[in-house]
């Protein structure tokens, strides 16, 4: 626990922990409401994974501009302008305003600036740690991001039966204010890209840099990793749109969507906590194969026996995301040992750009899929997803001998252009 004491650190994973806590809330909190208003359609709340989606593919044009801005300042200032935003909408909602389009047009200002602190966090952090405490640094935050999703997952549902919408909106600008407060505190030095001068300079210097990081993104070995996992986004987007209505149907509805959720987030929290560990003992290629097998066959089998008990909903979708919570943490740390440090800002969101560029078309056609087959058909495609993905892993002898995680950094990738 010695990285507690590195007030640095303490910045970022507490001003990340409360950022997550209102991004929980305010996600189930929207996506349920949007359900509600629109009539209990999958159709408006597949148009609202689409806007939450829309975002992360953004984010692949303003990646060179983070490495040349105070990564500090931008993430105080994202922070207050969630705030400002939800105490807005606390306003429509309080004078009954309030209406599903309302909600809609909200969503990609709200997720613009939630996605905007994800990369900046991931710039900071290996100026905030040790490069030996990297993995056990991105296991903390990912356990900040996790553990706050399944607690406030958990309970999101009985939130929005005890209290009003403007009251949830309300609490949730408190928590932005306090994170953007936390991050005041964050003291590092992070080496930025020179500016050039004029404006007609700085446009020649983002194009020449957002190439660069396309050049370092286009290399074999990184598309390998990264091009399975965009379809594993394609399917995982279409779940967290149809699942309100899955909720609905075999559950108790808000009560059971929350625990639903909390269920997936405390699985990638028990994951997430047990990267460290993985990693020293397992290559990561085996990690990849097992982690993504598991995950799967535990995905179809909480299909199948959706109909039977939810207790086994709620138990299997934790064990499917256990794997997947420590394999987004060794992804974390790989990409962050990688690239050379003036681009880490742009490689790490032309990476969540890649990885979620299929997510907006998979929310669309999940939202019309459910409509027109059924709920419990459509979840079925994630655990499809994810077992192709680990015989993906398995056949490839590239990715199959990728060694521990320590192991894989820039030297490594030169090799393998």
């Amino acid at each position: 626990m010695h990285l507690f004491r590195n007030r640095h650190f303490n910045a970022l994973f507490f001003g990340r922990l409360f950022t997550n806590i209102g991004d929980s809330v305010y996600y189930i909190a929207m996506m349920w409401m949007v359900l509600k208003l629109g009539g209990n359609s999958t159709v408006y709340t597949g148009f609202a994974g689409f806007l939450f989606s829309l975002t992360e593919v953004l984010s692949l044009f303003y990646g060179p501009v983070l490495d040349k801005i105070n990564a500090k300042k931008l993430l105080v200032t994202a922070s207050v302008l969630q705030a400002g935003l939800l105490l807005f909408l606390v306003v429509l909602s309080k004078y009954g305003i309030m209406n599903v389009w309302l909600l809609l047009l909200s969503i990609p200002v709200l997720s613009f600036l939630s996605e905007l602190t994800y990369p900046l966090e991931s710039v900071l952090l290996p100026k905030a740690v040790e490069k030996k405490d990297l993995v056990k640094a991105n296991s903390l935050m990912s356990i900040a991001y996790k553990g706050s999703d399944f607690f406030f997952n958990g309970i999101a549902g009985f939130i929005l039966a005890a209290f009003s919408m403007s009251m949830v909106l309300g609490m949730n600008s408190l928590l932005f204010i306090l994170s953007s407060i936390l991050f005041l505190f964050l003291k590092v030095q992070v080496k930025r890209s020179k500016q050039t001068g004029s404006v007609r300079e700085e446009w020649q210097a983002y194009k020449r840099d957002f190439k660069e990081g396309i050049s370092f993104v286009k290399q074999p070995f990184i598309l390998q990793l990264l091009i399975p996992l965009l379809f594993l986004n394609f399917f995982f987007a279409i779940v967290m749109v149809v699942l309100p209505s899955f909720a609905n149907t075999t559950g108790e509805g808000a009560s059971s969507y929350g625990i639903m959720t909390a269920a997936l987030g405390l699985g990638a929290l028990a994951g997430a906590a047990g990267a460290d560990k993985i990693s020293r003992i397992f290559p990561f290629g085996k990690i990849l194969a097992a982690g993504f097998l598991l995950s799967g066959l535990s995905w179809l089998f909480m299909i199948l026996l959706s109909n039977v008990s939810i207790r086994y909903v709620y138990t299997l979708m934790f064990v499917s995301e256990l794997s997947i919570g420590a394999i987004n943490v060794l992804f974390s740390a790989i990409f962050q040992q990688l690239p050379d440090e003036q681009m880490l800002g742009r490689v790490n969101t032309i990476n969540v750009s890649l990885l979620s560029l299929a997510m907006p078309a998979g929310s669309l056609i999940g939202g019309v899929m459910a409509k027109i087959t059924s709920v419990q058909l459509t979840m079925s495609f994630f655990g499809i997803g994810l077992f192709v993905l680990a015989l993906f892993y398995m056949g490839s002898g590239r990715m199959r001998k990728l060694p521990k995680v320590v192991e894989i950094d820039h030297t490594y990738v030169k090799l393998s252009r």
